[in-house]
């Protein structure tokens, strides 16, 4: 009998890192990686990469995915020949979900999202010093930043007000990467404003632009059939040959080179200041040991209370205090971790910190590090991460 062999080779991978987490990828686990993001190709992804035969892959290990091509053959370099032919037009497009919410709390993002926006990562950069392995799709090497990777989004109706009166043949809205275009559903002239309503279901997902006498007015991308999803954001590869040699990821003659592209997501955890705000009972010993000093006696014991730690990098100061509380703030940001380890320690030893009182007497060791669960963005740009303590 007959053998049939179908060969598949990988046409690209994606990666999603956050520097917050010790691997990288997630919270630590035991067995199996619990993703802050969903990866999924969209629906007219789906049917492109079934009419091409290629194969997507969540690689849960790296937080992304990997995308397969089969392959017929090899070209005179000895590299493998895609089956199935791809245009210079064709994209693979994926969208991002969101399962933590606390991303957007450590790592280094707009502390309150525009509902209007979503993230845009492409691989059309140019950077021809990103390594093969490496290649951020943000528009930074450094990651991802709230302000440069975040564009507008729109739902099949797509409405613009325009400060003019306009008429069907003054505005259309264009489709970037077909370069198709659209006349508007309707326009409403109110006085010397107008309200352009546009139907973009005849459009694949994608990014769009609003020209109105062929000069652009409006971005955005066009969520195609996921408008009514929450979408943190989207992942658009373009294959075409054109882009630089080391983002590309289908040669002209349809081949593939032997070191795939790895495209990577990079998020930076956010720095802040650590904020310690300390209470004190009536049987608190501080508090006792202050109802017995005379108000100068108070004022040099109070001078004396602070925050050590074994990093002597890292300082703190009091920013205010009372007979029954006291706040100490550090000096500097400190990058929030999910692992906080001594930066000269050998073996791993954690970050300490530590209540004195009479400078170098412990009241409380071992102080708690924040919780990325809430921060206060409500004196920006400064950003505080706050411990509660009862003493």
């Amino acid at each position: 009998m007959a053998t049939v062999t179908i060969n598949y080779s990988a046409l690209l991978t994606v990666a999603v890192k956050h520097l917050y987490y010790s691997n990288q990828v997630c919270r630590a686990y035991q067995t199996t990686p619990i993703l802050d993001f969903t990866i999924v190709p969209t629906d007219e992804c789906v049917d492109y990469m079934k009419s091409k035969s290629l194969i997507f892959k969540s690689t849960d290990a790296t937080g992304g995915f990997v995308v397969l091509g089969r392959t017929v053959g090899k070209n005179m370099a000895g590299n493998d020949l895609l089956r199935s032919r791809v245009a210079s037009q064709d994209k693979l497009t994926f969208f991002m979900v969101l399962n933590n919410a606390d991303v957007l709390n450590f790592d280094a993002l707009p502390t309150q999202p525009n509902p209007g926006n979503i993230y845009y990562f492409s691989n059309k950069i140019t950077d021809n010093a990103a390594a093969r392995n490496n290649l951020h799709i943000s528009k930074s090497k450094t990651g991802v930043d709230g302000a440069n990777d975040q564009v507008k989004k729109s739902g099949s109706i797509y409405t613009f007000s325009y400060a003019g009166v306009l008429t069907p043949a003054d505005v259309k809205v264009k489709h970037i990467l077909t370069g198709a275009t659209i006349g508007p559903a309707s326009i409403i002239v109110q006085n010397t404003k107008s309200v352009v309503t546009f139907d973009l279901s005849v459009f694949p997902s994608g990014r769009c632009q609003l020209l109105v006498n062929n000069v652009i007015n409006d971005s955005f991308y066009f969520l195609g059939t996921m408008a009514n999803q929450q979408v943190f954001g989207v992942i658009e590869l373009s294959l075409a040959p054109g882009l630089n040699s080391n983002y590309r990821i289908v040669e002209a003659d349809q081949s593939l080179v032997p070191l795939r592209p790895n495209y990577t997501i990079l998020f930076q955890n956010r720095a802040t200041i650590w904020r310690y705000n300390f209470l004190l009972q009536p049987n608190s010993p501080i508090y006792l040991e202050m109802a017995k000093l005379t108000t100068a006696q108070k004022a040099a014991y109070i001078s004396q209370l602070n925050i050590s730690c074994n990093d002597t990098s890292i300082k703190f100061k009091l920013a205010s205090n009372t007979d029954q509380s006291f706040v100490f703030v550090s000096l500097a940001s400190i990058a929030l971790q999910e692992k906080y380890i001594l930066s000269t320690s050998p073996t791993g030893d954690p970050l300490i910190f530590t209540l004195n009182k009479l400078t170098t007497k412990e009241v409380r060791p071992s102080l708690p590090y924040p919780s990325t669960g809430s921060i206060d963005a409500t004196s920006l740009p400064t950003i505080y991460s706050d411990v509660f303590i009862t003493l």
